[in-house]
C-alpha cells in the first residue's frame, strides 16, 4: 500500500511539474515582453520632456501602495526570502494571490523607472504558481520543494532563453540541494519552458558576441572578477542598510515620496538608471564602438556603476518590487566595458571589449547571488557560444570568492543567518 501510495505521488508530481512549467513559461514570456514594450515605450515617449523623470517613479510607487493596501491584503513583497520561508517552514504557503502581486508590482515598478528588473518578480510568482498547483492537485507535502522549483525553473528557462539557467537557479539559489525528485520535477519544467520557447523568436539581451580568447587577457579577467567581488558586497550592502533605513519610517508616504524623489532625481541626471536599464548598457556598448573612450563617457560610465546598486535599493526599499538580478547583469556589463575600454587605451591591451562584458555579467551576478554556475551558464547564453566557457567560470568563482571573503551573505540569505 506505502509503495503504491509513493507511486502515484510520483505520477502526480510529473503531471503537476508540467503544468507548472508551462503556465511559469506563459507568466514569464509575457511579463517579459509587456515590460519591454512599455518600458520603452514611456522612456521615448518622456525623454524629450526630461523633467518627467523626476516624477515619474512617484507614479509606479503610488500605484503599487494603493494595490497593495486594497488588493493584496497590506502585505509587503519580501521576494525570494518569501519562497524560503515557505520551504523551511512546512505550515507557510504561498499563496495565490502572489502571482498577480509580483507580476503587477514587477510590471509597475520598471515601466515608471524603478531601477530594478522583472527578474525576482518572476521568480516568486512562478514559485508560488509551482506551490498553488501542489496544493490544487492533492500532491503530498512532502514535494512542496519540488513544484516550486519546478515553477521557478520554467519561468527562468522561458525569461532567460536558457534551460541551463532555470535549472541551475532552481538547484543552486532555491533547493540548495539536489535529490532524485528535484532532478525529475525541474527537469521536466525546463523541457517545457524550453519548448514553449521555440514557438517564439526571442532575441539576445545585448546581442553580443564572444570572441577567442588569448591567456595574457587571464590576469586581466582575474582583476576585474576581483573588482566584481568588491562591487557585489557594495550592492548587497547598499540593498540590506538602505532596505532598513527606509522600513523604520514610520509615515508610508514620507518613505514612498522620499524614495521617488531620489530615484527620480537620480534617472533626470543618468537616464540609463531608467527601469532594468538593459536598454542604456546597449546604447553605452553602441557608443563605444564609434568613439574612442573619453573622459566624460568614463565618468559615465562609472557612475552608473556606482550608482545602480544605490538606486536600486532605493527602489525596493521605497516599495518597488525587484531584486538585484537585473542590476547585478548591468553593473557586470559596464564594468566590463570599462575595464576594456580602459586598459587598451592607456596600457594597449587589445582586450575583447564584448568579452569582457560578458565576464563581467558573470562576475558581478556571481558575486551578488553566490550562485557561480547560474551566473556562469548565464553568461555562455549571452555570448552565444562556449568559446569563452573557462574564462567565464574563472570569473564566478573568483568574484565569488572575494565577495564571500568580505562578507559571507547576500540579500537573500542576511536575515536568515540573524
Amino acid at each position: 500500500m506505502r509503495d503504491k501510495i509513493i507511486r502515484v505521488n510520483y505520477y502526480k508530481l510529473v503531471i503537476a511539474s508540467c503544468f507548472a512549467g508551462l503556465l511559469s513559461a506563459i507568466l514569464a514570456s509575457v511579463l517579459k515582453h509587456i515590460t519591454e514594450y512599455y518600458e520603452d515605450h514611456f522612456f521615448e515617449s518622456i525623454r524629450p520632456y526630461s523633467f518627467l523623470f523626476i516624477v515619474f517613479p512617484l507614479i509606479g510607487l503610488v500605484l503599487i501602495h494603493v494595490l497593495r493596501k486594497y488588493a493584496f491584503r497590506k502585505k509587503p513583497n519580501k521576494g525570494i526570502k518569501e519562497i524560503y520561508l515557505t520551504i523551511d517552514t512546512r505550515r507557510n504557503e504561498l499563496p495565490a494571490y502572489k502571482i498577480p502581486s509580483h507580476f503587477i508590482n514587477g510590471f509597475l515598478t520598471v515601466i515608471f523607472g524603478g531601477s530594478t528588473g522583472v527578474e525576482v518578480s518572476t521568480v516568486v510568482s512562478t514559485a508560488t504558481i509551482g506551490a498553488v498547483t501542489r496544493q490544487k492537485a492533492g500532491i503530498a507535502n512532502r514535494y512542496k520543494t519540488e513544484l516550486i522549483c519546478a515553477g521557478v525553473a520554467g519561468g527562468l528557462t522561458a525569461l532567460f532563453g536558457s534551460p541551463f539557467v532555470g535549472l541551475l537557479f532552481a538547484l543552486e539559489v532555491i533547493a540548495k540541494k539536489v535529490t532524485k525528485t528535484i532532478l525529475i520535477s525541474t527537469g521536466i519544467a525546463v523541457f517545457i519552458g524550453w519548448g514553449w520557447l521555440h514557438l517564439f523568436h526571442e532575441h539576445a539581451l545585448f546581442g553580443l558576441s564572444a570572441f577567442p580568447w588569448k591567456w595574457q587577457a587571464v590576469p586581466y579577467m582575474i582583476g576585474m572578477s576581483v573588482i566584481a567581488g568588491v562591487i557585489s558586497v557594495f550592492f548587497t550592502k547598499s540593498v540590506i542598510g538602505i532596505k532598513h533605513r527606509f522600513a523604520i519610517m514610520k509615515n508610508e508616504y514620507v518613505r514612498i515620496g522620499l524614495g521617488a524623489a531620489i530615484v527620480g532625481v537620480s534617472i533626470f541626471i543618468f537616464p540609463h538608471l531608467f527601469g532594468d536599464s538593459y536598454s542604456g548598457v546597449k546604447d553605452m556598448i553602441e557608443q563605444s564602438s564609434h568613439t574612442p573612450l573619453s573622459y566624460t563617457f568614463a565618468c559615465t560610465i562609472l557612475g552608473i556603476v556606482l550608482l545602480k546598486p544605490i538606486i536600486s535599493s532605493v527602489t525596493l526599499g521605497a516599495g518597488g518590487d525587484g531584486g538585484v538580478f537585473a542590476p547585478s547583469i548591468v553593473i557586470g556589463a559596464l564594468l566590463g566595458l570599462l575595464v576594456a575600454l580602459t586598459c587598451n587605451q592607456f596600457f594597449h591591451t587589445q582586450l575583447v571589449v564584448s568579452n569582457f562584458i560578458i565576464l563581467g555579467i558573470a562576475a558581478v551576478l556571481s558575486g551578488a547571488i553566490h550562485a557561480p554556475l547560474t551566473s556562469s551558464s548565464l553568461a555562455v547564453r549571452l555570448s552565444g557560444s562556449f568559446i569563452l566557457t573557462f574564462p567565464i567560470l574563472l570569473a564566478s568563482m573568483v568574484a565569488r570568492y572575494t565577495a564571500g571573503k568580505i562578507y559571507p551573505y547576500t540579500v537573500y540569505s542576511y536575515k536568515d543567518q540573524h
